[in-house]
């Protein structure tokens, strides 16, 4: 099977996939969240990896912009443990040396702390990918990068300092896109997109019948509509499998008050 994430390799959505998928599948990297909806859009049956959502900096608009405009389903949940390491070529770490650091700008915001506290005075070099620094961090033994243990692996790295993310709770949520909704899992998660007229107490209507049904939200997003000026977007997760009898009934209510609903996937939430 052939498996799509965001590239290159070495990545966490690299190391996301293969904790998703077997090691028999065929992972493949490609440039963009773009590419990965288009390469499976096209497909009959190949799945993507995409990054969805962290909790330290919220959602990725590109790919909710893709659920948008693809016709193509979530089917599983991945909630990835963000794990910083700080890494080099060199087989020990002096202090006194790290003079530049290179990373992805995300990982830096992640790390701001511990930089701050430690190399202060270094410089940042900006890289597309902690799989790009890495590489240079590998080609320049006076680079230093932070990285996941994957590409560390891949590079031949030397791990110096590992966890030095600011916050242990961080998550970033992946999810995978395919054709069709699968099988119900053990726990299960249903999401839609719903454009509403914006319009006073629009809103609360369509909260109304989740608190009814006893149906737990674990999400709400809102967009304006791509393609109506006069309609708002709401994305919506929620506990369930949109074969629940609650969940039916929840969705034939939101349908009745809303001028269109997507079920955008309704798939198994794996840890």
């Amino acid at each position: 099977m052939k498996i799509f994430y965001l590239g290159p390799e070495g990545t966490n959505s690299d190391l996301a996939a293969r904790k998703i998928f077997t090691t028999n599948d065929d992972f493949i990297a490609v440039a963009s969240i773009e590419d990965i909806f288009e390469k499976v859009a096209l497909s009959h049956s190949y799945y993507g990896v995409i990054p969805f959502e962290n909790s330290y900096q919220g959602v990725i608009n590109s790919s909710l912009n893709c659920l948008i405009d693809y016709d193509l389903k979530i089917t599983k949940e991945y909630n990835f443990n963000v794990s910083h390491i700080f890494c080099s070529s060199n087989n020990e770490l002096n202090p006194n040396d790290v003079k530049k650091i290179t990373s992805h700008p995300q990982v830096f915001g992640q790390c701001n702390n511990w930089i701050r506290k430690y190399y202060p005075n270094a410089d940042k070099i900006v890289s597309t990918s902690t799989a790009e620094a890495a590489s240079h961090a590998r080609e320049d033994s006076s680079i230093y990068c932070i990285a996941n243990s994957h590409a560390v692996e891949i590079f031949g790295l030397h791990a110096h300092e590992e966890n030095i993310q600011d916050r242990t709770d961080n998550k970033t949520r992946f999810l995978v896109i395919g054709k069709m909704i699968e099988d119900k899992g053990k726990t299960n998660k249903t999401s839609v997109m719903i454009n509403i007229q914006d319009e006073p107490g629009s809103l609360m209507k369509i909260l109304k019948p989740f608190a009814e049904l006893d149906v737990n939200m674990t999400r709400i997003e809102t967009r304006p509509s791509r393609n109506n000026v006069f309609l708002h977007t709401f994305f919506i997760d929620f506990e369930g499998f949109y074969e629940d009898k609650n969940i039916i009934k929840l969705l034939d209510t939101l349908e009745g008050m809303s001028e269109e609903i997507r079920i955008i996937g309704s798939y198994e939430s794996l840890n």
